[in-house]
């Protein structure tokens, strides 16, 4: 069924072939199941529109599962024997193959007699006349159902405009994984409208102009679509071809130049939707029961019209309130549902998929409605049960596939975590009904599948005989424990686990569990094992024997012991620890399987030696190792960093204590120097960080030609490092930080040679005298270039900027700033602005300001020198405009907020920080009507309002947020501040000068109060206000 079958009986007839005929039997077995992948493909096909296939499916499913565990058994057996045990084990482990051979036999006669019955029925069906199963997408035309059209205005808008004027890059309602926005193909644009199925792309195909409409379309093969789309390319300006899809791959394939990605409708829009189809004739006013519970129901389905119709239609059949709420508390997919149901329509998605990609996604069935999947969590456990290879990155292009079909759905928050809607999550069951089962309720113990495979237990209310009876489900593979945080399992488990021989993955996070039982180690094919976040102190010695397991979390839990046996786990690929590995084991050299060994700490004296790396190939993702000036002499070079062809990020770190050592000797930074060049890494390496490296010169493999993938390196605290010579001509981003000594860059920042440069980085070098910032206009693509604190720099050298620049910071760097204004020349993508101590700063004149018109981001601090400032009316991009300590900028030129009322300019500013009131009061000539943040830091004013003809409700009538901080001066808070009808939040900080709050208070929409050291008056006023808002 998987990859791993193959691999595993391979292992086994080759090892076990001698004893007992077992060889001959597992290769008949092999056979059997090559017939066995089509097969089942072909199945897949009819399952859905014939019963009975559906049931010869399962079976020879099931048998195949079967076959799947003895191989597995086999396989772990042998690689058991062939370690070193002792005599009466191998002898136990040979009694084994009797049984097993007898199994096999066994396991072999069943899928035989399964896949001849199911061959019989497919060929009954494909007979000449019949109905053909092959992947039958629904039909489409252009005549519309149902006229009305709800919660659409906006994109409809959005359609239609891009349809017009379709040359404009836009993203009209979100971004869709890495499609690509392209040119227009010939004249004729192309827009594609993407989103799940059921969710309302048919809608779209309503338009008063003649165009091409590619209704659901699946073709991902660009050449196919564009040979479709070649005989439009001469057509007549105006020409449209609209494409719906579910797919981005879809989009990409046919050269889409815009967008348009559907979410699900909007409450209130989808409510009368749904209304519609569930009261059908009837008066909803007359049922206000079941508009209740309708409402709930509605609120399930999240916005998807075609649920609407499936599950409204349903309810409409029966008006009372008890099928309404069995409705309710149902899954969509045990609903009755026709071919135009929302069901059928998301299993075309899922026919379309790779058979690997299939077993994953049904896999989630497992999950609860609204569990946020972990990307790497997800990836291990897929892995675990064995239905994609470990190799490298796979899993992560699985999951992205997976994405761009709309299977799932990118977490809001965050970019590791994905949600999947709940429409999907009842495909998921409905296509694992006999392997997957999410036990949400008690109630719903006689619903689990005699062939359940991977278990959940999703409750609190669960009894514990009862959660010791689903030992009876001895198929299982994998079980995870999400609820039942309320009792303690250990007893529990210990009978549970005696009857679960199968299982491959079990997650046991945030348990009651003081006690991991000791048969846990009888659970050879156990690959997958998550006890974090629970009271275990004590492991037992037992999960020692666990010879199959590939990950091991025990994260967050108060563990008083790791068994010395742990390093006996050459299959372990990742461990999730509080501390590094390498306290927990005392040597990692067998554990050649490991990917994640994140910090690997050199003691001093006896303890770890870095040689135990040797033979770990298989890492990745990242290496750090610290305390390198504890390695043994010649020891560096039998660590072999130069086989670790997986590993992305390495970090070699010496201890801080030692490099600041006032005895540090020249025989010590030799000794640095002799190491890291004996810990060349593999060409393959992507970032790369040295951390107090104590050498003069950087290594010579970090020569141009030899690391040809770092795209990364970062130079941090090393105090005796004077210069860098040369540099890889695939670096990317470069960080050099506090590197005292660190005098010359002049060599090392060559144009020509770092062609592809985005992010150069240079702060507290205090002596560093040469760098090259007269070439920085030479690199093509630099985006972000910071250069902080570093005095040393001459007047001899003026900086210029590449048109690629997005962000430029200057603090404190020496005669560098003098290049200003004239190095800010053709920045068009310019978005951040900052200068900080800039003292050689004289002005920003409006011809050069009013020429950033991309800048999101001003930040002007402690300019000593700046005296003019022009231009900001002109910034029609800027968000935060941040000017403090620029004493010398104060007679300010009112043209600066010339037109801000004409919408020429600060029409998007949110976040403004001011030193001087005098700004202030200049910027109140006119409304901002988008200002929400307000804040007064370190002003020498006492009053705030100059002109009391200027209201701060009316200059500001968004704003939500305001701040004090170190006022010193201020005599008293603006006396409308009560008129400030939407301010949420309010800060007094360090403000002793203020007495009272104003005579008529705050405004009523406040939320949070804070403060600190104020004027004692004040603060008595302030806590007696705290009862009334949520103080900070």
């Amino acid at each position: 069924m998987d990859w791993l079958l193959t691999t595993g009986l391979s292992a086994t007839a080759d090892a076990w072939g001698a004893h007992a005929g077992l060889g001959e039997d597992v290769d008949r077995l092999r056979s059997v199941l090559s017939r066995v992948h089509a097969l089942v493909e072909r199945g897949e096909q009819w399952r859905f529109t014939n019963p009975g296939i559906a049931d010869l499916l399962t079976q020879l499913k099931d048998a195949a599962y079967d076959a799947e565990d003895l191989a597995d058994e086999l396989a772990t057996n042998e690689k058991q024997s062939s370690q070193r045990l002792f005599p009466s084990v191998r002898s136990f482990l040979r009694g084994l193959v009797t049984g097993a051979a007898d199994r096999a036999r066994g396991v072999r006669s069943r899928l035989e007699y399964a896949s001849t019955d199911l061959e019989r029925a497919i060929a009954a069906l494909d007979a000449p006349g019949k109905a053909t199963a092959r992947r039958t997408l629904r039909e489409t035309s252009s005549f519309i159902g149902r006229p009305v059209v709800l919660g659409r205005d906006r994109e409809r808008e959005d359609v239609v405009r891009l349809l017009l004027n379709p040359v404009r890059p836009h993203n009209s309602g979100g971004d869709c994984g890495n499609a690509k926005r392209r040119k227009n193909r010939d004249g004729v644009a192309v827009l594609a409208i993407l989103g799940m199925g059921g969710v309302g792309r048919l809608l779209w195909r309503r338009s008063k102009r003649f165009l091409l409409v590619l209704d659901n379309a699946w073709c991902e093969d660009s050449l196919e679509l564009q040979t479709l789309i070649a005989p439009l390319k001469y057509g007549h300006p105006g020409s449209a071809i609209l494409v719906t899809s579910r797919s981005c791959k879809v989009a990409d394939a046919a050269g889409a130049s815009e967008l348009v990605c559907l979410d699900g409708l909007p409450e209130e829009a989808y409510w009368e939707l749904f209304e519609q189809y569930a009261f059908d004739d009837e008066d909803p006013a007359g049922h206000p029961e079941l508009v209740a519970i309708g409402k709930r129901i509605a609120h399930k389905l999240k916005g998807s019209p075609l649920a609407a119709k499936t599950v409204g239609g349903a309810l409409s059949s029966d008006m009372t309130a008890k099928h309404w709420s069995t409705v309710m508390e149902n899954g969509l997919w045990e609903l009755e549902q026709g071919a135009g149901g929302i069901l059928p329509a998301l299993r075309l998605s899922y026919q379309y998929l790779p058979a690997h990609l299939k077993q994953c996604f049904t896999f989630c069935a497992v999950f609860p409605k609204g569990h946020i999947f972990s990307k790497e969590t997800l990836i291990d456990m897929w892995v675990a049960e064995g239905f994609i290879s470990p190799q490298e990155n796979f899993g992560n292009k699985c999951l992205k596939e997976l994405l761009i079909r709309s299977f799932f759905q990118q977490h809001m928050f965050s970019d590791l975590c994905y949600v999947m809607h709940d429409l999907i999550s009842d495909l998921a069951q409905s296509l694992s009904i006999d392997e997957c089962f999410c036990l949400t309720d008690e109630k719903c113990l006689p619903k689990i599948p005699p062939t359940v495979r991977h278990l959940s237990v999703c409750t609190k209310h669960l009894e514990l005989g009862k959660f010791v009876e689903l030992g009876r489900y001895t198929k299982l593979r994998s079980l995870l424990i999400f609820g039942m945080f309320g009792q303690e399992l250990s007893y529990s488990l210990d009978n549970l686990l005696n009857k679960l021989s199968n299982i491959r993955l079990l997650v046991l996070r945030g348990c009651v569990i003081k006690e991991l039982p000791r048969n846990i180690g009888n659970l050879k094919l156990l690959r997958y094992l998550d006890v974090s976040y629970t009271k275990i102190q004590w492991l037992p010695d037992s999960i020692c024997q666990l010879s199959s397991l590939q990950i091991l979390n025990v994260l967050n839990v108060p563990l008083k012991n790791h068994p010395k046996g742990l390093t006996r786990l050459a299959n372990l690929r990742k461990c999730y620890t509080n501390e590094p590995i390498t306290s927990v084991m005392s040597n990692i050299s067998n554990l050649t399987s490991l990917e994640s060994s994140s910090v690997f700490e050199i003691p001093k004296g006896q303890g770890h030696r870095i040689a135990e790396l040797k033979d770990m190939t298989q890492l990745t993702e990242i290496l750090h190792v610290t305390n390198l000036e504890n390695i043994v002499k010649h020891d560096a070079l039998k660590a072999k960093m130069n086989t670790k062809a997986h590993l992305h990020r390495l970090i070699m770190e010496w201890s801080s204590s030692h490099v600041g050592d006032a005895e540090f000797s020249e025989a010590e930074r030799s000794k640095a120097s002799m190491i890291i060049e004996s810990l060349e890494p593999h060409s393959n390496l992507a970032s790369l960080k040295l951390k107090y490296y104590s050498g003069i010169q950087t290594p010579s493999w970090l020569q141009a030609g030899t690391l040809c993938c770092l795209s990364e390196l970062s130079l941090s605290n090393c105090p005796f490092l004077t210069e860098v010579t040369s540099l890889p001509s695939s670096l990317r981003r470069l960080h050099i930080i506090r590197c005292i000594n660190l005098r010359n860059l002049d060599e090392c920042l060559q144009p020509q040679s770092l062609q592809g440069i985005n992010e150069i980085i240079v702060m507290n070098c205090s002596k560093l005298g040469l760098l090259p910032v007269e070439r920085f206009g030479g690199f093509a693509s630099l985006h972000i270039l910071e250069i902080q604190n570093c005095p040393e720099l001459p007047p001899t050298r003026r900086l210029t900027l590449p048109p690629s620049t997005k962000e430029l910071l200057m603090r404190s760097c020496g005669y560098v700033d003098a290049s200003l204004p004239s190095c800010l020349h053709n920045l068009p993508s310019l978005l951040n602005l900052s200068l900080n101590k800039c003292p050689n700063l004289l002005s920003l004149p409006a011809e050069i300001v009013s020429q950033l018109q991309s800048l999101q981001g001003m930040y002007i601090d402690n300019c000593s020198s700046l005296q003019s400032l022009g231009g900001l009316h002109c910034l029609s991009s800027l968000i935060n405009l941040h000017i403090v300590n620029c004493p010398r900028l104060t007679d300010l030129d009112p043209s600066m907020f010339l037109d801000i009322s004409e919408g020429q300019g600060l029409q998007r500013l949110e976040c403004l920080t001011i030193s001087t009131t005098s700004l202030l009061s200049l910027m109140m000539r006119s409304s901002v009507p988008t200002l929400k943040t307000l804040v007064l830091y370190q002003s020498t004013d006492s009053v705030i309002v100059h002109d009391p003809r200027n209201k701060l409700c009316q200059c500001f009538p968004s704003l939500q947020e305001l701040l004090f901080q170190d006022c010193g001066n201020l005599l008293a808070l603006p006396e409308e501040l009560h008129t400030l009808s939407s301010l949420q939040f309010l800060r007094i900080f360090n403000c002793p000068m203020i007495q009272s709050l104003p005579l008529k208070g705050l405004p009523v929409s406040l939320r949070t109060l804070s403060f600190e050291k104020c004027h004692p008056l004040l603060e008595e006023q302030l806590k007696k206000l705290k009862f009334s808002y949520n103080t900070a």
